[in-house]
């Protein structure tokens, strides 16, 4: 079934790949709660938060929607509809996957040695940041968009490795195992990720100032509204430059935030302490 999008037919259909797979992601996160949580928390405690929960069904949710219809339909028009799935996958849904794993989820997950051994290296920040750039800027090579369009099966396989890198990318920061994959300290965490910042910023300047289209494989399929190349290609350089670019600078700025009212607070507390130490010693022994 087809529906018409700016005088351009645009093929519509049920995603049932990516829906089996999100449904499959869920049951799976579902089942490790109610096998191992009961046993692996104390009474009382509950297995997963209404937060962490919230979390985890959203990335699953956001998922859905960059690899379902209808963007990815339009993405086969539209390469800033390419772009917007790439910008969901890279920096919205892995960070809200992490937030909604359990901490106790871990020690299923990595309880083989060579596993966590091998997950500890891959999320070192310098591997993983390495490893993330890489990756996000092969995805979006000329010759790679062109037979992400001509292959369903390679493109789906391009998400998912994305995503994985991802994921990578962001567990310095995101952590939900810091006995076992360790947080960076806060200006750590703020410093590594203005470096991810930057990331957008070359292949964006390309994009958005261009004269000659990088991707000319939409040439080939019919374009709704009538952008255009340069105009598309110059669209998907916004939502690169602005979609992950503004994403990171808002945690940014939360951590910063957050950052200074603990200093403030533990400068505070020090002073407390010390003002009650000196009263202390000036009334002397009873």
């Amino acid at each position: 079934m087809d529906f018409t999008l700016g005088g351009v037919d645009v093929q519509a259909g049920f995603p049932l790949d990516v829906t089996l797979l999100s449904i499959g992601v869920l049951a799976a996160w579902w089942g490790l709660i109610r096998r191992h949580g009961p046993t692996m928390t104390r009474p009382g405690q509950p297995a997963v938060t209404g937060r962490q929960a919230a979390f985890f069904v959203a990335g699953v949710a956001t998922f859905w929607l960059s690899d379902g219809w209808p963007l990815a339909a339009l993405s086969e028009h539209l390469f800033s509809f390419h772009m917007l799935q790439h910008v969901l996958q890279a920096f919205v849904i892995p960070p809200l996957l992490l937030l909604g794993l359990p901490e106790w989820m871990g020690d299923v997950l990595l309880r083989n040695d060579r596993v966590r051994a091998a997950v500890r290296w891959l999320t070192r920040p310098l591997v993983a940041g390495v490893l993330f750039n890489l990756v996000f800027l092969v995805t979006h090579l000329p010759a790679v968009v062109a037979f992400q369009l001509d292959s369903e099966v390679f493109h789906a396989a391009d998400h998912l490795v994305l995503i994985g890198s991802a994921l990578l990318m962001w567990t310095p920061v995101f952590s939900p195992f810091p006995a076992v994959l360790p947080r960076m300290q806060p200006l750590s965490q703020m410093l590594y990720l203005f470096m991810m910042t930057l990331l957008p910023t070359i292949p964006s300047a390309f994009l958005l100032f261009g004269d000659v289209p990088l991707y000319p494989v939409y040439n080939a399929v019919s374009q709704p509204w009538d952008i255009g190349l340069i105009t598309d290609m110059r669209i998907g350089g916004l939502i690169m430059k602005l979609g992950g670019g503004f994403l990171l600078w808002g945690i940014i700025a939360v951590k910063f935030f957050r950052w200074a009212a603990d200093d403030e607070r533990r400068d505070r507390q020090a002073r407390i302490d010390r003002m009650t130490l000196s009263t202390t010693q000036s009334r002397g022994p009873a």
